[in-house]
């Protein structure tokens, strides 16, 4: 966790990144290896390793155990002829070999560790192009809610997004994720196809809160505002910043997007803006399930910015989805 705008705590990811069984079963080469040589080719996990993380240290460690490696077998292939000396050799050569594999196998564990489960922030790099999702709860300091409410209605709404982003294909903890009090900014990865952030995020997001609005008591009732922008983001001591999070928040503050959620039926609980440049790129490319004619043009005018937005209030009616 680090500072983000206003103090408050960037959120970055929630645990590691889900690896199949087969990829984790593969990755054992590394031990076969080193054991099944008794540590001659120690140094080639290190040298994979060092290729995979393009770590200094890494590099270092090949040197390392390569010079390990030459040593034992120097000493493995010695012939002399004092029996004493030769006796010693052979218990340097088999104590030294246990001691290189028991110590390059621990590292090669935390290596291994680092490949599969990358921090978070591992694909972040200057200039990516990512997706870019922030919600914001409706109403959330009304007068009358205590912070107990406050926790729950967080706690619930952050869980179904979570779910959401999953069952949308989506890896929740593959994401860059900042809390902001009463929504949260996603930073999407650029492996993941854009078009899924409305198409069956939104979908799933809004059926989800349509059913737990309905079997809970009114002041745990959650109405959201979504707005969905893609572009280049550059991540800092702070956190992730760049233009393309300025429009985001811009989007998301404006009065067209209260305003269509001040004047949305009771029952729809997410209204979404959609920046200009998301539409063309993404929604106009076509892709499976998305519905571009459901989106009507307006104007955004926030603070400095005046831009053309996609607005759409999406169908509270839970339909089957792939």
């Amino acid at each position: 966790m680090s500072q983000g705008d206003g103090g408050k705590k960037v959120a970055v990811g929630t645990g590691p990144t889900r690896v199949s069984t087969a990829q984790r079963v593969v990755s054992l080469w590394y031990f076969v290896v080193v054991i099944g040589s008794l540590g001659l080719l120690a140094p080639l996990p290190f040298v994979h390793a060092a290729i995979r993380l393009r770590r200094t240290f890494v590099v270092l460690y090949v040197f390392l155990y390569g010079g390990v490696s030459y040593g034992l077998l120097y000493l493995l292939s010695r012939e002399e002829a004092d029996g004493s000396v030769e006796t010693v050799m052979a218990l340097s050569w088999f104590f030294g070999t246990i001691l290189l594999i028991t110590v390059s196998c621990v590292h090669l564990a935390l290596l291994r560790k680092k490949i599969l489960y990358p921090p978070p922030t591992a694909w972040v790099e200057s200039g990516m192009h990512c997706g870019l999702f922030s919600i914001d709860i409706a109403g959330f300091g009304q007068v009358g809610r205590s912070s107990e409410i406050f926790v729950q209605v967080r706690r619930m709404l952050f869980g179904l997004l979570a779910n959401a982003f999953e069952t949308s294909g989506i890896a929740w903890e593959a994401c860059l994720k900042r809390d902001t009090g009463d929504g949260m900014i996603v930073v999407v990865p650029p492996h993941f196809p854009k078009f899924r952030l409305v198409y069956p995020l939104v979908s799933r997001l809004t059926a989800e809160l349509a059913r737990h609005n309905v079997v809970t008591e009114s002041g745990l009732r959650i109405r959201v505002r979504v707005a969905i922008h893609a572009g280049e983001v550059t991540l800092d001591e702070y956190g992730v910043t760049g233009r393309p999070k300025v429009l985001l928040a811009r989007l998301l503050d404006s009065r067209v997007l209260r305003d269509a959620l001040a004047e949305a039926p009771d029952e729809s609980p997410v209204v979404v803006l959609v920046s200009d440049r998301f539409h063309e790129d993404v929604q106009d490319q076509g892709g499976p399930g998305l519905d571009t004619m459901s989106y009507r043009q307006v104007l955004v005018h926030e603070k400095e910015t005046e831009v053309r937005a996609w607005l759409h209030v999406p169908d509270p009616v839970f339909r089957a989805l792939p």
